[in-house]
């Protein structure tokens, strides 16, 4: 059957439906959020429990706001969260996140670490598999994750700045839902996509489970003027076992699929003739997470994951021209545990815990021809939080510590002796924070944290010039005032700073020691970034909405060469996002918008850009959508829209521009039960 008839189809039903005996249902909603304690960010048998000084900071994207935004991938709802900004370029590495201007993200599914490779691991996860998102800004909360990013590298640099976790689906009862989608924008195929989930819940009482699965497929296809299609199928599979104060979850998630790079328009405006694609590009994660409470007061939490991607990337052909493509494979493995243990005290919460990660790789990736990794980081986490005065008073205090070992790191085939089984410099981090509850209505926090790379060690860091290096250290501060004045009105501001001191990168050159090891050239560079966020949410008779404007005051890099500062410059000053929503009988509206600043300078690996006009645009996206009961099961129907203003706009600037889309219009079709 043709993907036309099956959409045809589709909406054949949807109009029989309309036209029966079809009944209002009482505000009921198809996306209704489920309560679980461990999505409770001060839970203790929450996996990714953050601290109540740094829940300022914490963004939750749930169920209801994905469905809200209507979003066309993961990095489509993602650059809707504040102070997150997504570039595309339409080369290999083809998403990029600033978070508050910059910095470093660490990914993570349901417990599994995703290495380098994840802005392209994210690029097919159905937006069906995942029940909410946790974006934690300023990643002060040290139990979640190693501080430095795990797969390759030459170097031990680069404590993260932030953490995006995603957590998957499960059913809350016997259910189902069978959702379809048909869209399209101008000068571009029809695009269509199916998801089917069903579940049940198993048992009753002091043993009890369940088990869920998803199956996904979509297809958005593109001309050859444009080369950005896609097409995924994927499949998910969970269950979980509770046995009295006995828990284990597990998740097992497989996808495939094509993806093309975009064509680039240069400011002559003509059209880069390079066709690159990856066929297949393909990503299996497994995960499983446990939780023993011991008795009120104890609970160990312990997680296990495997992550495996890999792609073929086809290059050398030209539109146009016959010319035979070029095939370069890449594979990549990475797995890991981490075992914590929480302890309660009266109003003192006490956590430790160890990690351990490891990750190889073989073969063709980003701009290296060739990519030869075996590495692992071995890291713990000791953190206190006391309560005082009733509640209205919370301070904590953590440290981490982070080691990575090279067995062999190499980027060319010629030089796979360089940075062979070398210890990096240890990554050692503290982190404070505070909570004062100042009335029931205003409340203030801070959050400070030090991470200190310590020395070369046995690793003996070069310049290629001979000039010295030092250790790397970064210190953030954030402060927050929060007011609940009214359920229609909480305001929330926001300062930050973020400052790195001697940042390392390692170049592609390299020299050979006296005892005949290679190792890389590194250069150092200071930077600073500094600024303001400003948020207000509330809701009120059906209505709810989210206003959030970042505002950069300083985003500046210094190195031998001078200082430079990159507002206006590679990044916008101004970011803003917005949610208006309304609820009412067995409908909703949502609306959304997303304003960013003008940039004029884009860097890639093909050098430095200068006076491109990249940013400054207004995209808004709106939708709306109703409920029905029909013979027990619940049918809903979603007209949306992207971009609705049909704005082209840029975000990088390599073999040229890449601009959005423009307006999209679609239809979504479910039916739950």
């Amino acid at each position: 059957m043709r993907k036309e008839q099956k959409v045809a189809i589709l909406l054949a039903l949807a109009s029989q439906l309309y036209a029966s005996d079809a009944i209002l249902l009482e505000g009921v909603s198809a996306s209704t959020h489920s309560f679980r304690e461990d999505l409770d960010l001060s839970s203790p048998t929450n996996l990714y429990r953050v601290e109540q000084s740094a829940q300022f900071g914490t963004q939750v994207l749930t169920k209801e706001d994905i469905d809200a935004y209507q979003p066309k991938d993961f990095y489509d709802l993602i650059d809707k969260a504040i102070g997150i900004d997504v570039t595309y370029q339409g080369r290999k590495s083809p998403f990029f996140i600033n978070m508050r201007g910059g910095g470093s993200v660490t990914y993570i599914i349901d417990g599994a670490i995703l290495p380098s490779t994840a802005n392209r691991i994210l690029l097919k996860l159905p937006m069906s598999a995942i029940e909410e998102i946790q974006i934690v800004r300023g990643s002060t909360a040290l139990a979640l994750a190693p501080s430095i990013g795990i797969g390759a590298s030459n170097s031990g640099s680069g404590l993260n700045t932030g953490f995006i976790i995603i957590r998957t689906k499960r059913p809350k009862d016997t259910e189902g839902l069978i959702s379809a989608f048909v869209e399209k924008s101008s000068n571009n195929p029809t695009a269509n996509g199916q998801d089917i989930f069903l579940g049940t819940k198993l048992g009753d009482g002091s043993v009890d489970g369940y088990i869920g699965a998803l199956v996904s497929r979509s297809d958005r296809p593109s001309s050859d003027k444009r080369f950005d299609g896609s097409d995924s199928k994927a499949v998910m599979l969970t269950a979980g076992l509770n046995v009295d104060r006995f828990s284990i979850n597990a998740m097992g998630y497989k996808d495939k699929g094509y993806f093309e790079l975009q064509r680039g328009i240069t400011v002559q405006k003509t059209l880069d003739d390079s066709k690159w694609y990856y066929d297949p590009i393909e990503t299996t994660v497994l995960s499983s997470d446990l939780a023993m409470q011991w008795n009120e007061n104890h609970t160990t939490l312990a997680s296990i994951f495997q992550v495996e991607y890999e792609h073929s990337e086809y290059s050398n052909e030209k539109f146009g021209q016959s010319l035979a493509p070029i095939e370069k494979r890449y594979k990549e493995k990475s797995n890991g545990y981490s075992l914590r243990h929480n302890m309660t005290f009266d109003n003192t919460l006490i956590q430790l815990g160890g990690q351990y990660t490891h990750s190889d790789g073989f073969g063709a990736n980003l701009n290296s021809a060739y990519n030869r990794f075996d590495t692992n980081i071995l890291g713990g986490s000791a953190s206190i939080e006391q309560s005082l005065f009733d509640g209205d008073l919370v301070l904590d205090a953590g440290y981490r510590y982070d080691k990575k070992h090279i067995n062999y790191s190499s980027t060319n085939a010629n030089k796979n002796s360089a940075n062979n089984s070398v210890d990096m410099a240890p990554a050692k981090v503290m982190a404070f924070g505070a909570l004062y509850k100042i009335t029931p209505m205003f409340l203030l926090s801070g959050r400070y944290f030090q991470g200190d790379e310590g020395s070369s060690g046995d690793f003996d860091l070069l310049t290629k010039d001979g000039s010295s290096l030092h250790s790397e250290k970064q210190k953030r501060s954030e402060i927050a005032l929060e007011a609940k004045i009214k359920p229609y009105f909480q305001p929330t501001i926001t300062w930050f700073n973020v400052d790195f001191t001697n940042q390392k990168s390692a170049t592609t050159d390299t020299y050979t020691d006296t005892k005949g090891s290679e190792y890389y050239y590194y250069t150092e560079s200071d930077s600073l970034r500094r600024g303001l966020e400003f948020a207000i949410k509330g809701s009120h008779s059906g209505f709810n909405y989210l206003l959030a404007l970042t505002h950069m005051t300083k985003n500046e890099t210094k190195n031998k060469n001078g200082v430079s500062n990159s507002i206006g410059s590679s990044t916008a000053k101004n970011s803003f996002t917005g949610k208006i929503g309304y609820t009412w009988e067995n409908y909703r509206a949502n609306l959304s918008v997303k304003k960013i600043g003008s940039y004029d300078t884009s860097t890639s690996a093909m050098g430095t850009a200068y006076d491109v006009h990249l940013g400054d645009y207004t995209s808004v996206d709106a939708n709306i959508a109703g409920d029905f009961k029909y013979s027990n099961s619940i049918y809903s129907a979603k007209l949306y829209g992207r971009n609705i203003g049909n704005t082209k706009y840029a975000t990088r600037y390599t073999t040229g521009y890449y601009y959005d889309r423009g307006r999209t219009i679609g239809l979504e079709l479910s039916m739950a039960f």
